[in-house]
Formats: structure tokens, sequence, C-alpha cells
């Protein structure tokens, strides 16, 4: 009698030749009780180019730290998938595989460095080698080839305390370009730089990324990133809200915003537009030709109405103008009048 197959060996299908990466339904809850429960992120879906620099824009809480996490293996989402070119999604890698599935695809650039300060700036660059059992041969061409391209091969014997930020910033790059990964994560990569020396990292970033077809995601506060992101996904409240091109404006994000619709037909509506209409919450619709028209129950009334204080599922106090609970994230679309 035959054996039927079983589905979890079955080969991952690869992601199109354009995609260096896909992330589906992504959730993250931390907290193991419902009071103390706090949903980080709540079914986050995009895509990354092969070769683009993707920037994450949002508020402190808003979920960014969690999603780099995830994407780099260092944390285990709740639910979703987080795939890679090959077709592997490594929410599902056991956590020997993911060690070694991270060392070979995935580069970090912290905004504190994390060099190893006993060691000289070829050494630092070298361990990520050292640790997948590079030969030392290969190692040191391999070092100096990103040392003269990151211009700091005049460096290579210093230790991290006689380093410059820009250089300690550069070693920390051609350390997460040692094992030519696929995909370079980076945290605040410009929080300890002056605006000189952002722009010449951040420049770096593409000229390496049009170069070696390698793609970024950073996420940061500093405005000067996303002059050079091809494209920026705003996060807020643990779901991405929408999507801006070059020449964004961080003071002013309402004039460049295109919103987004998920894989689960979501589109969450800015919130200075539900102010205008008064925060409401039920709405009719209609297939128009260029479009979907929407419309506040009851807008063409005046209808004094107040958003629930308390969250139905977990009882955390909402503040005002506030429209998911940050605590279990449920939508808090009751109206009492």
């Amino acid at each position: 009698m035959a054996r039927s197959m079983n589905k979890n060996n079955a080969k991952p299908h690869p992601l199109p030749d354009d995609l260096s990466n896909q992330v589906i339904d992504l959730y993250h809850v931390y907290g193991m009780k419902l009071q103390n429960k706090v949903v980080a992120l709540k079914g986050i879906s995009f895509d990354i180019k092969k070769g683009e620099i993707l920037g994450i824009i949002g508020p402190s809480g808003s979920g960014k730290s969690t999603l780099l996490l995830s994407l780099g293996g260092m944390l285990k989402p709740t639910a979703g998938k987080i795939i890679y070119p090959d077709g592997t999604d490594i929410t599902k890698l056991p956590e020997e595989q993911m060690h070694s599935f991270r060392r070979n695809n995935i580069g970090y650039v912290f905004q504190e460095h994390n060099l190893i300060y006993h060691l000289t700036a070829e050494k630092n660059i070298e361990m990520p080698m050292k640790l997948n059992s590079t030969p030392l041969s290969e190692r040191r061409e391999r070092s100096t080839e990103l040392m003269k391209k990151l211009e700091i091969y005049h460096r290579k014997t210093h230790t991290p305390n006689r380093l410059s930020g820009g250089e300690l910033q550069r070693v920390s790059i051609a350390r997460a370009l040692a094992n030519e990964p696929q995909l370079i994560l980076a945290d605040e990569p410009t929080g300890n730089l002056d605006a000189e020396k952002s722009s010449q990292i951040l420049e770096l970033f593409k000229n390496l990324s049009d170069e070696m077809g390698t793609s970024y995601l950073i996420c940061s506060h500093d405005p000067i990133v996303a002059e050079y992101s091809d494209r920026s996904l705003e996060i807020n409240d643990g779901i991405i809200i929408g999507e801006h091109g070059l020449g964004i404006n961080l003071m002013d994000l309402d004039s460049s915003r295109l919103l987004v619709m998920d894989n689960q037909n979501r589109i969450t509506l800015p919130e200075n537009a539900v102010e205008e209409v008064s925060g409401a919450f039920l709405y009719t619709w209609k297939v128009k030709e260029k479009g979907i028209f929407l419309q506040p129950l009851g807008s063409e009334t005046s209808v004094d109405t107040q958003k629930i204080k308390f969250c139905p599922n977990c009882n955390l106090e909402i503040s005002p103008k506030t429209y998911s609970c940050p605590r279990c994230g449920a939508k808090l679309s009751r109206i009492v009048h």
C-alpha cells in the first residue's frame, strides 16, 4: 500500500524573481494573560522587492522593532508567514535551523553597532564568516573587498575605540554584508550620526543596493532616511496604514499617504479623516466607476455620539481619539448616544 506524502515535507515554492521577501498576515502578541496581553503586530502583510530600500516609519510603540526582530528570525511571531526567496518560511524553522539560516541570509546594522571591542575592524568583519566555518583565505579576501568598497581598509587594524562614529557604522555594514545576505535589516542606522555622516551612510546603502542587489529594510525616525528609501511603509498600532514614495515629509504624512489594502481586505482610515467625520464607525458604500465611495452613516444629520471609554474585550481605559485598543488590539467600533 502506497504511503501518502507528508505535506510537511513538500518543497516550498520560491518567490517570484523580483521579490526578496514576503510577509503574510503577521501577528505578534506579548503576554499570556488577557489583562497583560499587548498585540504588537495585527496581521501585517507586505512584499520587499529585490534590491529595494524599504523604510518602516511610525511612532514609538507602533510595532517597528517587533517587525524587525520577526523578519530577522530573532523573535517568533504568534501567527503569519515570513517567506524568503527560496520559499523558506522562517516562522516554521526550528531554532537550530534558524541560526544557520540567519547567518547565511540576513545581515544586521544596529544603532549601537554591537561590535566586539577587543577585535580589530578586520576581525569584526570576519566574525560572521568564521561562524560559518569559511576558510581563512576566503575570509581575508572578502573582508578586504568590503573594507575597500566601504573606504575603511586603512583602518583595518584599529579596534572600535579608535574609530569615529561613521567608521564604526561602516564596519558594522561590512560585517552585515560579509556572508552575502539577501536582506539587510537596519535599526536606526543613523541614530548616533550627524546629518553629513547620515547622508554618507544612506548614500552607501543606495550604492550597495544598486551594485550588489541586496535588499534593505530600515526602521528609523530620521527624516533623511525617507529621502533615500524607494518606498516607506507607515505603521501605527501594529497595522500598516499607508505607503509613501520618494519625497516623503515625515511632518506631513497625510500629504503623500497611499492607503494600503491588506490580505484580509482591510483599509485603515487615517485618524485625522475619522476625526473629521466625528469618529463615525458605520459607513455606507457604493462601487463607482473610479473606485469605492464611502459615506459615514448619518453624516447628513448632527448626532451627538461618544466613543466607548473602556475596551469591551480587556476593560482597558481608552484615551480620546483612539480607535483600537493598545493592549489587546480590539477595534473600538461601538458608539453610545
